[in-house]
Parts: C-alpha cells; sequence; structure tokens
C-alpha cells in the first residue's frame, strides 16, 4: 500500500488518462468489454432472433440469368455504311447495351408483350384491392431486373429475380426478345427517317444542279466560247510566242544600232571600217577583200619573173589598184547598209511589242472570262458530286433498313431455376452475427463512457490523486446485504483479509500514538462506510487492541442496527451531547471481544447544531483514556456538513467510495472540501469491487486471496472447511 498519505493531494479535476495516448489499452478494453458481456449477449441474441425471424419469413426469390456477349464487330456481308455509326470496341458502347437492359421503353415492351399486368404470378392483386397503375408495374418490373457488365470483358450478366422460378425465365429470355426487337425497330425508323431525309435533298440537289449547268450554258454563249480552257491555251501558247520574238528583235536592233554607231565613228577611214563585226563580215567587202588578195599573190608572183614593165606585170598592178578602189568605195558604203538594217530592226521591234501588248489584253479579258467561269464549273462539279453522293447513300440506305443489326450474341440462355438465390442463409447468419456483435461492442463502449464512476484502484489514484487504502470486494452474500460483518463470520476469507490489509496500510501511515482517532466517511449516501467502519474495528479488535466505535451519523444511524440486527435505539452520542447519560452509560458491548460500541442515541431534532455547540472533543478525549483505538462512522460529506463539525480530533479520516456507482465529479468535490478543512484524509477505500468482471480493478487483490485460500482449502472444500471449524 501507499504510504504518501500525507502529502496534500491535487485538488485540481482530471481526466483519467490513458497508458499512452498514441495506443490503445487493449487490456482496459478486454475487462471494459468482459465488464458489459451481458449488453454484447443481448445484442447477439437480438441479432440472432432478427436473423431468425428474417429467415422465417422472408420469401424465397429465384434468379434466372442471361449471358450476352456484345459483339466487337458487326459481320459485314456488303461494305456499306449504317446511318447510326458507333464504336462496339469502347467502353462507352458496352455501358450503352448495359443500361438499354435496364430502360423503362423495354419494360414496357416486356409488360405489354408478355401480359404481365393481367398475369396474378407477376404480381398479386388481393380482392378489392385497386389494380396497379403502369407506372407501379414498370417500377416492379425495374427491381427485378439487374443488368451488369462483367469488368474486363463484353459478357453482359441479365438477372431477373422473382418468386417464381417460371416467371423469373420468362422476363428474361423476353428482355433479350424485345432488346432484339427494339434495336431492329429504332434501326429502322433511323433508316426510314434517313431515307426521306435523303429523297427529299436528292431532289433539291438535281434542282440546283440544273441550274447552274444552265447558268455555265449561257455564260459560253455570252463569250462565244466553246472551251475557254482550250482559247486560253491558244493564248498563252502565243503570248509566248511572241514575247521570245520581241526578244529576239530587241536582241538584233541592239546588235545593228552597236555596228552602225561604230560605223558612223569611222566613217572617213576605211582602215579602221574593215576592222569593225559589220565590213569585215559585209558579204561584197569579203569577195572584194578575196580579189584584192589574189591579185597581191599574182603580183607577188610576177616580181619574181618580170621587171615592172613588163605588160603582164603591168596589167596584173593595174587591177590591183582597182580593185583596191573598189574595195575603199565599198567599205565607205557600209555604214549605210548597216543604217537600214538597224532602221529595219527598229522597227520589227516595235512592231512586235505592240503585238505583244495587244496579246496581253487579250489574255487579261480572257482571264477575267476564266474567273467566272472557272466558278461556275466548279459549282456544277460540286453540285454534281453532292447528287452523287446523295443518290448513293440513298442505294445504300435502302439496303440497310433491310439488315438486322447484329450487337449481341447470346452465350447462355435463362433456365427455370430450381433452388432459390435468395435468402442468402449463410450469408445472412453471418452478416446478423456481425450486426448483433458489432452493436453490442458499440454499445458497451458507449455505456462505458457514460459511466462516470470509479471502477478500479489505478483509476481511482490517477483521478483523485490520493492513494487507495484498500479494495474491499463484494462478498458472496444476499444481493444488496451490505451489514454482513466479515470479520466477525469468516476471519479467513478474501473479505476480511482485505480489511486486514486496510489495517496495514492505516498503521504505515505514522507512530501509533498519533494514529488513534479515525473518521470514516462517503461522499454520497449508501457507500458502505458503516460496512467499512465496522469491519475495521472488528480487525483492530482481534488485534487485541480495545476498540469503540461511535456512530455519528445521527440522521440515518446504522451501527447499532447492523451490530444488534434490530431498529431498537439505545443511550447513545445524542445522550451524552446532551448531558442526560454519561460516558459509561453510552458504551455498549458488541458481544467481540475488545470491541465496544456507541450508538446514535436518541433521535436529535437538529444533528448539526449539537454538534456545533457541544462538540465530541470531550467524548474523545473519555474514550481515549479507556479505549486503545476510537472509530467514527460519520455522515457523508455532500449529504450534511456534521462531518466537517468533528474534523479537529480525527488523527486519520478515511473516505469510502463505492465502486462502479459514485460519480467521481462528487469524489472529487468531497476531496476538496476535506483539503480546504484541513482534514488528515489517509486515502480513500474502493468498496464492493466486484470480483466476476471486475478483474481489471480487483485481479492483483482477488488472485492473491484466491490463490492462498484455495490452495488451502481445495477448490471446493472452503465451505466445509469453515463448517468443520465451527
Amino acid at each position: 500500500m501507499p504510504t504518501n498519505a500525507n502529502l496534500p493531494p491535487d485538488p485540481r479535476p482530471r481526466d483519467i488518462p490513458s497508458t499512452s495516448q498514441d495506443q490503445i489499452d487493449f487490456r482496459k478494453l478486454y475487462y471494459t468489454l468482459r465488464e458489459r458481456l451481458w449488453v454484447i449477449i443481448l445484442c447477439l441474441l437480438v441479432a440472432a432472433m432478427g436473423t431468425t425471424t428474417y429467415l422465417l419469413r422472408a420469401p424465397k426469390i429465384y434468379a434466372s440469368k442471361l449471358v450476352l456477349q456484345v459483339e466487337q464487330e458487326e459481320q459485314k456481308i456488303l461494305n456499306i455504311q449504317r446511318v447510326q455509326q458507333e464504336d462496339p470496341q469502347s467502353l462507352e458502347f458496352l455501358k450503352t447495351v448495359e443500361q438499354t437492359f435496364e430502360s423503362r421503353s423495354l419494360f414496357e415492351r416486356v409488360l405489354d408483350t408478355n401480359n404481365l399486368a393481367t398475369d396474378p404470378r407477376f404480381l398479386k392483386i388481393d380482392d378489392g384491392a385497386p389494380r396497379p397503375t403502369r407506372e407501379k408495374l414498370v417500377t416492379r418490373l425495374s427491381k427485378m431486373v439487374d443488368a451488369k457488365l462483367r469488368k474486363g470483358t463484353r459478357l453482359i450478366d441479365v438477372k431477373v429475380e422473382h418468386t417464381s422460378p417460371e416467371m423469373a425465365a420468362l422476363i428474361a429470355n423476353s428482355l433479350l426478345t424485345e432488346f432484339l426487337g427494339q434495336n431492329f425497330e429504332q434501326n429502322a425508323s433511323t433508316a426510314d427517317t434517313a431515307y426521306n431525309f435523303l429523297r427529299n435533298e436528292e431532289k433539291r440537289l438535281k434542282v440546283k444542279l440544273e441550274q447552274s449547268e444552265r447558268a455555265m450554258q449561257e455564260y459560253k454563249e455570252q463569250t462565244k466560247s466553246v472551251s475557254l480552257e482550250d482559247r486560253q491555251n491558244v493564248v498563252v501558247e502565243k503570248l509566248k510566242e511572241l514575247n521570245q520574238k520581241v526578244t529576239e528583235a530587241k536582241s538584233l536592233r541592239i546588235l545593228h544600232e552597236t555596228s552602225y554607231n561604230q560605223a558612223l565613228q569611222f566613217s572617213n577611214n576605211p582602215a579602221a571600217l574593215l576592222f569593225l563585226p559589220a565590213v569585215a563580215n559585209d558579204p561584197t567587202v569579203t569577195d572584194i577583200r578575196g580579189n584584192v588578195g589574189r591579185l597581191e599573190s599574182d603580183l607577188a608572183n610576177l616580181r619574181q619573173r618580170y621587171k615592172e614593165k613588163h605588160p603582164k606585170y603591168i596589167q596584173t598592178a593595174s587591177q590591183l589598184v582597182e580593185w583596191k578602189n573598189t574595195l575603199t568605195n565599198a567599205v565607205l558604203n557600209v555604214p549605210q547598209v548597216v543604217r537600214s538594217l538597224y532602221e529595219s530592226a527598229r522597227t520589227g521591234e516595235a512592231a512586235l511589242e505592240t503585238a505583244l501588248r495587244e496579246q496581253e489584253v487579250v489574255a487579261l479579258e480572257l482571264s477575267n472570262q476564266a474567273l467566272h467561269y472557272s466558278s461556275l464549273a466548279r459549282e456544277v462539279d460540286s453540285d454534281r458530286a453532292l447528287y452523287e453522293a446523295v443518290l448513293n447513300r440513298i442505294k445504300e440506305t435502302a439496303l440497310t433498313k433491310e439488315i438486322k443489326p447484329g450487337k449481341v450474341r447470346v452465350i447462355q440462355h435463362a433456365e427455370v431455376p430450381e433452388l432459390p438465390a435468395k435468402p442468402e442463409k449463410l450469408r445472412v447468419i453471418l452478416l446478423g452475427l456481425l450486426a448483433g456483435l458489432g452493436s453490442g461492442l458499440l454499445l458497451a463502449l458507449f455505456l462505458n463512457s457514460l459511466d462516470r464512476s470509479l471502477k478500479t484502484v489505478d483509476q481511482t489514484e490517477e483521478y483523485l490523486g490520493i492513494p487507495v487504502l484498500s479494495a474491499i470486494p463484494k462478498f458472496a452474500s444476499v444481493a444488496g446485504d451490505q451489514r454482513k460483518l466479515i470479520n466477525a463470520e469468516d476471519a479467513e476469507s478474501g473479505e476480511a483479509e482485505a480489511f486486514r490489509t486496510l489495517r496495514t496500510a492505516i498503521s504505515m501511515l505514522g507512530r501509533k500514538e498519533e494514529r488513534r482517532v479515525f473518521l470514516f466517511t462517503s461522499a454520497v449516501p449508501s457507500e458502505g462506510k458503516t460496512f467499512c467502519s465496522l469491519n475495521f474495528a472488528i480487525s483492530l479488535a482481534q488485534q487485541g487492541l480495545r476498540t469503540l466505535i461511535i456512530d455519528c451519523d445521527l440522521r440515518r444511524p446504522m451501527v447499532e442496527n447492523t451490530l444488534q440486527n434490530n431498529n431498537q435505539r439505545g443511550f447513545g452520542l445524542t445522550d451524552y451531547l446532551t448531558g442526560q447519560k454519561d460516558f459509561k452509560a453510552v458504551v455498549h458491548a458488541s458481544g467481540s471481544e475488545n470491541f465496544f460500541y456507541i450508538p446514535a442515541g436518541s433521535h436529535a431534532p437538529n444533528p448539526a447544531e449539537l454538534l456545533a455547540r457541544t462538540g465530541i472533543d470531550g467524548l474523545i478525549d473519555e474514550a481515549l483514556l479507556h479505549f486503545e483505538r476510537v472509530i467514527i462512522d460519520s455522515a457523508p460529506v455532500h449529504a450534511v456538513s456534521d462531518t466537517l463539525l468533528i474534523l479537529d480530533r480525527v488523527q486519520t479520516l478515511c473516505l469510502v467510495v463505492r465502486s462502479r456507482k459514485t460519480p467521481r465529479n462528487s469524489v472529487l468535490r468531497a476531496v476538496q472540501m476535506l483539503n480546504e478543512a484541513g482534514a488528515p484524509l489517509a486515502g480513500v477505500i474502493l468498496n464492493l469491487i466486484p470480483r466476476s468482471g471486475g478483474g481489471y480493478g480487483y485481479y492483483y487483490y482477488d488472485s492473491y486471496y484466491a490463490y492462498g485460500y484455495y490452495g488451502k482449502y481445495g477448490h471446493g472444500q472452503k465451505e466445509k472447511a469453515r463448517a468443520a471449524a465451527a
């Protein structure tokens, strides 16, 4: 037992700390649930009853399943595109097919096709009850059908649940039939709509094509050109040819102009003119220069053979002079020829440039005509292409109306089930047990959180800040019987040992001479303070100490009633305080050795005023002269103020707290009041700790006591040993 009772406790309220803020105290949790085991068992029983009732009353539901596979690509006999283009490989398409099986339109078709509204197997109607509306029938059917796409596959499970197995299979197969029919009708309806639209569009485009062709023909007649492209090509070729000729004429004119200018520069110098290309290349000059060269050669040969006066020499020389003069005259006439050529080239160049400009004007006019002509031609081609495309699409649409769409393929037809699918007994039982267990655990923890009492030794010490002197177990007796004197009847019981532990703990608080007067009180009534004070007094008397217990609870005295087991009131404390009886007259023997008591005495109209006016100091002084230990059983602290009036002569005060009952705030307030009054509070006596289910609070007391006594007597031999000793 702790020995720090003289240390002043912390009067501040506190929460009960856990073992660790980050860890769960599984031991505490275990004992909490063990304490509330009856709640868990009750919830399990309720859950078991509810589950059993549900299984007995729930109707048997049969499930018929249809398995479909969505085709990845439609098989095509002809390469014809449908009016509605869909991607069968996409997840959206798979989800669309899945949701179609749960659509209202499909349910209505199934209702009408199978006459489910009048089929008693589908929906039972009591006599005299109104027929359900179509909305209710569709809603009822929708609750029976469940379409689900298998993850990672192209398979769709369509499950129908009904109390009739035949009806479940009928509805499942009808869903498939109506789905295919609805799909075909929708495709045909879409194709009809598209066909009519294309027909109207074909008529409009035909009129537009005729108008555009007529406009182009009128333009051709207006421009008087059968083929504007050919004419434009001719003009372009002619323009290229003229452009080339102009270039050549310009080059020739420049050449003659250059020659003419050079000839004018050397017009009086025949020798210099000979070096000009125009002169040197002149045919006449070339012939003459050839004759001159021949005569000079002949003259050179004659000079070697003849003298200068020889006739042949003279004749040849004369001819040479004549040809040279002829050459000079021919050279001087060349500039006039060059000028004529220059004038002719310039005139030809000008004529070609004029023709080129005229041809360019014609080309520009033709280009302007081509722009409008091209616009009309493009419009004709566009209208013709649209018209032909619409004609082809009309033919394809007419064919697709008769082709059935193949979006889904049946993997498994719905069969009539033999065994019911619901209720799933094992699953319902497991869920019921889990629900009962879970609710029981939650309810147990909830009730525990609402419990504001002190349950364990550790909890009490941590919350109040004062030691627990002893933990008194709840003894095996008639329920509610707290008047049993354990020490007197069974000195070797665990309960008696608990009071001996209390006696030892108090004896260790200080010197015996300073621990002679003890006061037992509680925060509220019915805590067992009289029970504890009497048994503590008996334990002292058994130790050989003359012990006196004084009943100072003048409003609800219990000492005399417990010891004498009757309701008679003898002379006691009130008689002594009023002076009617002396000390010896109010002291009574209990029948046990060394154990005496002073009862409350006659009824006092105002006990608090009596205690405040007279006090019990004189009674304590006289009692200490005749007894070694004096025990005072006082009134509860919160009920009345009697206890606070008699604290002056008390050397040790014990606060009795009933486990699992007394609110912790009341106990803490009582401790604060006693500390403020200067009471010598030694500690707390935790009373009536239950053994069964309360091991968490009493385990290290009870296990030791059980070990000692059961080891001596053996299991089941304790009562026999007690009877033999008696």
